[in-house]
């Protein structure tokens, strides 16, 4: 009697651990259909559908402050093994949104795992239309006496790390690669993202990109949709060029 029921036993913790598992893989995952956004209605719509309360008839100083709210509350998933650094970089992002600027924001990670540099988008901020978000993060980092033990001339060291809120830009995308520096990302960008669009470089830079590690990280699938809407959130005012 007593091994029957140590079986029975057996077989409804692997049926709920089976349970989990597949509940797991259905939210780690999220469309790659989601991270393109036509227009106003429909961002808002999403911006409706994160657990930040925010809905559709808030304006931008509201919908800043209930993200705000929510990204500094927010606890990185430990089943994601980046969660941490995602969460850093939407709050980079969201500090650029704040300034008027562009939402994508970037770290630096030692050897270690320990983020020693943020940066984020300034070309709205500081008139200049080379301050990305990586590009901001790597130029003040390579600036100061404490980048020094961490590179070798301009090229990082193995073992160094950055990871952006979004996929590179081909401009950002050539500037990691030239530092040789492994980039991790939360967002992929299905309209203009360089790393999946490697093989349309020339072949030297082709090359070149091909000697590093790009990839997407192992993030939550809410902060992955959460930097897809930090990068539109210029939907909401038409920020940029006109």
């Amino acid at each position: 009697m007593t091994a029957k029921l140590v079986l029975i036993s057996m077989f409804f913790l692997a049926v709920e651990a089976s349970a989990q598992s597949g509940k797991f893989n259905d939210t780690s995952t999220v469309s790659l259909d989601y991270f393109i956004t036509h227009n106003r209605t429909e961002y808002l719509m999403k911006l409706a559908d994160l657990p930040a309360n925010i809905a559709v008839t808030d304006n931008l100083p509201v919908i800043i402050g209930k993200l705000d709210n929510f990204l500094e509350s927010y606890r990185p998933d430990n089943r994601f093994s980046d969660d941490v650094y995602a969460k850093e970089s939407n709050l980079q992002a969201l500090k650029s949104i704040k300034e008027g600027g562009y939402g994508i924001g970037a770290v630096l990670i030692d050897q270690a795992g320990k983020i020693i540099a943020t940066g984020y988008n300034e070309q709205i901020q500081k008139h200049r239309s080379d301050l990305h978000g990586e590009m901001t993060l790597l130029t003040r980092f390579e600036e100061r006496n404490v980048s020094l033990p961490y590179m070798n001339s301009y090229v990082y060291k193995p073992g160094m790390l950055v990871f952006s809120s979004a996929e590179p830009c081909p401009m950002c995308f050539i500037r990691l690669a030239t530092a040789g520096i492994e980039t991790r990302y939360c967002t992929p960008g299905p309209e203009d993202g360089m790393v999946s669009r490697v093989n349309c470089l020339p072949v030297y830079w082709r090359d070149l990109a091909l000697k590093n590690k790009f990839s997407m990280g192992n993030c939550s699938p809410l902060m992955q949709k959460l930097s897809h809407l930090l990068f539109f959130s210029y939907l909401l005012d038409n920020r940029g060029p006109k």
